[in-house]
């Protein structure tokens, strides 16, 4: 069991409770663990089904409950329990910022968002073979950040769904476009205003330019590169940042992201080794999501993992080589259940995520695929956090399955989103 951090801390209201003494009406603010290995993920909890009190049983030994926002009912107990605070506890969750409102349902913003994401992957497609003359496409992704940052501030969940399609022969276009998305998606949850969000679309988009510099060969390279090969492959960093150094109009901070987002918290990242006070936000923040999109994506040497495994990877090496702030609020963002993700459900059914409300992140709106026994069915959409859903038919996500299981690929289910 992972134990707490020893320079965390504890505010007066978390109160040290053992599992067995929870009750609903507490708000369960940290664990005795990461939330990242139960399956609530990192999201603070007021308990109201005695489900959840079971799987938190199920995983951890005490939990840490914040007495000033549970409920009234249980204040007696909380004060009964405040003995049993221990000397050492969990860093308090973040504040939450989710300052922009859900504008558009997800089959809304999809039809807007379907068009617009086409149109941008074939002019990053453009953008890379483009070796003379790519200059005149910069004006173009700025164009489209500005149109993907419009939907992403309506609702994020339509171009988060067309993130999740990927091809292993298309890798470094798709990469680039995921990782601008992705960036914003993050800005927009931490708050960001609108020309900061467009600034991190910018740095995504344009943060491996310097790939078209190389040897297209060793990019395609099914195998494991040698040493020389990826000594070539690392030099696509100071590459890129050349190619925009004297690009009129782009931020300073996507220029440094460009150069900068294979530098690592704890130097052991390229092309300067530089470590945690020389490496900017931007640059932190494209290095997660690049490498979130890259574990989650089918490369020419790997295929694609599971969202968990790879927000797992990001989590165990927060605060050594990625931003510890930044991967805890990138995972709230991104949730156990992205749109796009293929999950089984505790009855054996399988379906897609269409949309996951922020309050709700364990209950998302799902497309039916398959039954109970795995055989095709109408394809039904159903809202877990729906009380009918939920509570009747005792309903909820067992576990996030591969990308294409079951034969599942999200290609074919476009028109399932369209109202």
């Amino acid at each position: 069991m992972q134990q707490l951090g020893e320079h965390d801390t504890t505010p007066e209201q978390l109160i040290r409770v053992p599992v067995t003494c929870l009750q609903a009406g507490m708000f369960v603010a940290a664990l005795d663990r990461p939330w990242i290995e139960t399956p609530f993920l990192l999201e603070g909890l007021l308990l109201r089904e005695s489900r959840d009190i079971h799987r938190l049983q199920r995983h951890c030994r005490h939990v840490y409950v914040d007495a000033e926002r549970s409920e009234t009912g249980v204040q007696a107990t909380l004060r009964g329990l405040q003995t049993l605070k221990g000397p050492s506890s969990p860093r308090r969750p973040f504040p939450a910022r989710r300052p922009y409102p859900i504008q558009r349902p997800v089959e809304q913003e999809f039809v807007y968002a379907r068009h617009d994401f086409n149109n941008a992957k074939e002019m990053v497609h453009r953008l890379l073979r483009d070796k003379h003359d790519w200059h005149r496409d910069i004006p173009k992704v700025k164009q489209t950040v500005s149109r993907f940052a419009g939907s992403i501030l309506a609702n994020p969940s339509a171009l988060g769904w067309l993130t999740r399609l990927k091809h292993k022969s298309e890798y470094t276009a798709e990469h680039c476009l995921n990782v601008g998305i992705l960036a914003m998606t993050l800005g927009r949850h931490l708050g960001q205003d609108r020309n900061r969000i467009e600034e991190l679309g910018l740095a995504g988009m344009l943060h491996d330019l310097g790939k078209m510099k190389l040897d297209q060969a060793i990019l395609a390279k099914p195998g494991k590169l040698t040493h020389e090969e990826f000594a070539h492959v690392k030099t696509h960093t100071l590459e890129g940042y050349a190619m925009l150094e004297n690009e009129e109009g782009l931020p300073t901070v996507v220029r440094e992201a460009c150069r900068d987002h294979h530098e690592r918290l704890d130097g052991s990242g390229y092309p300067h080794g530089k470590r945690a006070g020389d490496i900017g936000e931007t640059a932190r923040i494209i290095a997660i999501v690049d490498t979130y999109d890259a574990i989650s994506s089918r490369r020419v040497y790997e295929e694609a993992r599971p969202t968990p495994e790879a927000l797992r990877i990001l989590y165990q090496a927060r605060g050594t080589l990625y931003d510890d702030e930044l991967v805890i609020r990138f995972i709230e963002c991104i949730g156990v259940y992205p749109p796009g993700s293929i999950v089984e459900l505790n009855n054996g059914m399988v379906g897609v995520v269409l949309s996951v409300e922020p309050d709700k992140r364990l209950k998302p709106r799902l497309l039916l695929m398959l039954d109970e026994r795995k055989a095709l069915m109408p394809k039904t959409v159903i809202d877990l956090a729906d009380a009918s859903v939920s509570s009747d038919r005792q309903m909820h996500v067992r576990k996030v399955l591969p990308p294409g299981a079951f034969g599942i690929h999200l290609e074919g289910l476009m028109e399932h989103l369209i109202p």
